[in-house]
């Protein structure tokens, strides 16, 4: 059991780049290791103790949404918890434990100039005198510039609705983070395209992989915007490929990108690969994905 004196957002012993796995693993591991696990995702004892109690789960599906129930049950105490193990937006913590490499990858697109970088400082300090807790953003995707347009405007929230707002951001980002945490670690390569211009993901986005001159493979995204099982294992080594994901095709419309072509490289295969696209019509982001 996870006791809340017991434990802090650095307790998790997991580094960089570990996956538990698929559901299977994750139903297979003790209930303190579940906890912890759970933890990482969201730093509140209960919350973790809930989820993990619930297993055994079918899939990915069940475990989310009694991870999203559970969640939603949140009292503002719980959520105060939960939000001090968040670093400040811009502040990105340098430690090797997982929830250090998940702060990282959701503010992957916090970069911006000294300019920006100081207003949202200072927008930052402003936030914490007013509310007396760290601003709690989904950051996935943003920039700096429309973090700093949130917080600014959140400014006048009243204290009642910034607590709404700020735990429909916790529950985004624990689930997030609860779905790399069972991410299948089998397959060698997989990603994830969300469509930020319509908040949804996108799905039916065709998408190729390819090593120099030769297509490798071929699929289209699912309802939830994933293609996991579609690179087949043999043959995965080290080398440089490409993601050709068709854009056009997917807007069905003019684009300024009619197709993003992401090159990347591996060098130990025997990891599993994750490269999301966070898309809109004028733009894109990606990152190394856990």
């Amino acid at each position: 059991m996870i006791g809340g004196a017991r434990w802090s957002s650095h307790s998790v012993s997991v580094f960089k780049g570990d996956v538990i796995g698929d559901v299977d693993r994750f139903n297979r591991l003790t209930p303190a290791e579940a906890e912890r696990e759970l933890f990482a995702c969201c730093a509140v004892p209960s919350w973790a103790e809930a989820v993990a109690a619930g297993r055994p789960y079918p899939d990915r599906a069940a475990l989310l949404t009694a991870a999203d129930a559970a969640l939603r049950r949140l009292t503002w105490s719980d959520v105060s918890l939960a939000i001090s193990a968040h670093p400040r937006i811009g502040e990105r913590p340098a430690g090797d434990d997982r929830e250090s490499s998940w702060s990282r990858q959701e503010q992957s697109g916090v970069a911006a100039d000294a300019d920006t970088r100081t207003a949202l400082k200072r927008a930052n300090l402003d936030y914490e005198r007013r509310f007396d807790h760290v601003f709690l953003i989904f950051a996935t995707g943003k920039s700096q510039a429309e973090i700093l347009d949130a917080v600014r405007h959140r400014l006048d929230n009243d204290d009642e609705t910034e607590h709404r707002v700020v735990q429909e951001e916790l529950r985004k980002i624990a689930l997030l983070r609860l779905e790399r945490l069972v991410t299948d670690a089998t397959a060698p390569l997989s990603t994830h395209v969300l469509d930020l211009g319509r908040g949804k993901p996108a799905a039916g986005v065709a998408v190729k992989l390819e090593r120099g001159a030769e297509t490798l493979a071929k699929g289209r995204t699912d309802d939830d915007g994933r293609l996991r099982d579609w690179v087949p294992a043999e043959g995965w080594a080290a080398g440089d490929y490409r993601l050709v994901f068709d854009v056009a095709g997917y807007l069905d419309d003019p684009t300024f990108f009619p197709e993003v072509v992401i090159g990347f490289r591996v060098s130990e295969p025997a990891q599993h690969h994750h490269v999301p696209l966070l898309l809109n019509r004028h733009g894109y982001t990606t990152y190394r994905g856990s």
